[in-house]
């Protein structure tokens, strides 16, 4: 059984205070949320952040706004932007995504921002060493990627919804 290696732990109230816990860990440190993905390569040790910081607690990054474009708060389950009629009736194309993520177990847990900031790897990556090992290592396996390791997300607004020829 893999377990999850020893980390600090922090559940902020609001963004200044996760930015200043965030800013006072530096590189050690990680933000989580749903840990969908997170959780899993720290296990496997792909991930290993001294310090795990919640945004769980963080009303601020759950809103949903629906003026002159949605607004959709970056620590909104997947299961949340699916029940938003808004959503679904505005952004289909947003609706339908979030609603074939996974199974509802996961939709309950990962967040907007989370699957948008995603770190993708292929799935030999996200094998334990020993498995890599057993069948030689990869050649791309010292490829950076494209995006930064340190991504955020407080909110993301989709496009505007394209007017429907009649």
């Amino acid at each position: 059984m893999m377990r999850l290696p020893w980390f600090g732990f922090h559940s902020p109230k609001s963004v200044v205070e996760a930015a200043k816990i965030l800013a006072a860990e530096g590189p050690q440190a990680m933000p989580i949320a749903g840990g969908t993905d997170l959780l899993p390569n720290m296990k496997r040790r792909h991930q290993t952040p001294a310090t795990l910081v919640s945004l769980r607690q963080i009303e601020a990054l759950k809103k949903t706004n629906n003026g002159s474009g949605a607004v959709l708060g970056a620590c909104l389950t997947l299961n949340e932007v699916v029940a938003n009629r808004a959503v679904r009736e505005k952004y289909a194309g947003l609706w339908q995504a979030a609603a074939q993520v996974a199974t509802v177990h996961l939709r309950n847990m990962g967040t907007l921002g989370g699957n948008l900031c995603l770190d993708t790897r292929c799935n030999y990556y996200n094998q334990n060493y020993e498995w890599r090992k057993a069948i030689d290592f990869c050649l791309k396996k010292t490829a950076r990627s494209a995006g930064s390791p340190r991504r955020a997300s407080a909110a993301s607004r989709p496009p505007r919804p394209t007017p429907r020829p009649r």
